[in-house]
Order: C-alpha cells, then sequence, then structure tokens
C-alpha cells in the first residue's frame, strides 16, 4: 500500500465519501469544494493505492504555512482494511515523512475517535476545537 498525490478528486470512489461517519456533506460537495481547494498548494489530496493499484482510501490535509502545521482533515479507507486502526498506522508513517520533509512542527489530525488515536500514540492538543454554529 502507497499513498499518491491527487490532484483530481473525482478518482475518488463514492463508496469512501459515503462511509464516513457525522460528516455534514455529500460526495457531489466535496468533489466540487475539493476541484476548487486542491489550485492551492497548501491542501494536500493523496490516495491510498494497493498493489493492483486500486483506490483503496484516500486522505486530505491542509497546511498552516505560518505555523508550519499540518491539519488532516479526513481519512477514509476500504473498511477491510481500518483492522482496529491499522489505517492510522499506515497513514501516520506516510505523515511522519511529510513532517519532515515539510519541516512541520506538529500534525493535527480532526477526529471523533480520540481515545483510538490516543491508543496510537497521539496526545491531546494544548488548543481546544470549539465551534459556532448560528443557533
Amino acid at each position: 500500500m502507497r499513498f499518491l498525490r491527487c490532484t483530481n478528486p473525482e478518482f475518488i470512489p463514492r463508496t469512501l465519501l459515503k462511509q464516513l461517519p457525522n460528516k455534514d456533506f455529500d460526495a457531489d460537495s466535496f468533489y466540487t469544494f475539493m476541484g476548487v481547494a486542491l489550485q492551492s498548494p497548501t491542501s494536500l489530496l493523496f490516495l491510498l493505492i494497493d498493489e493492483k493499484n486500486v483506490i483503496r482510501g484516500f486522505l486530505w490535509a491542509e497546511i498552516n504555512v505560518l505555523e508550519q502545521v499540518m491539519f488532516v482533515n479526513l481519512l477514509s479507507v476500504d473498511k477491510e482494511l481500518w483492522g482496529n486502526g491499522s489505517a492510522i498506522d499506515l497513514a501516520t508513517d506516510f505523515l511522519k515523512k511529510r513532517f519532515v520533509e515539510l519541516s512541520l512542527k506538529k500534525v493535527v489530525w480532526i477526529t471523533d475517535r480520540p481515545a483510538l488515536f490516543e491508543r496510537k500514540g497521539f496526545k491531546q492538543a494544548k488548543e481546544v476545537l470549539l465551534e459556532y454554529t448560528g443557533e
């Protein structure tokens, strides 16, 4: 398995978007947005490719150049590859290389499953994620 940089979000199978839990967007919105977002060099989209060159997942991240921080927004892989969080290990190994190459200070992963990530060696950030919904 390997990650390859992607410049066309249409390559991402819809099933990988539809399986994402708790997301407030549909696949069409994602494809439209990513088509624009990928025009920026700080928006990164990677496909997870298996030995037969089949797309098995994707990872979307953005870089805050001023603070030298990468934000991982989405990781989606075929369910049979998830295996107790092994997809996180695969993505983390890949991101560690990007971390060094890009001289980043940290990588922040947005998740709704912090306990799983903490078991994988992540720690809670100093900052707290808050949201405003207009209500």
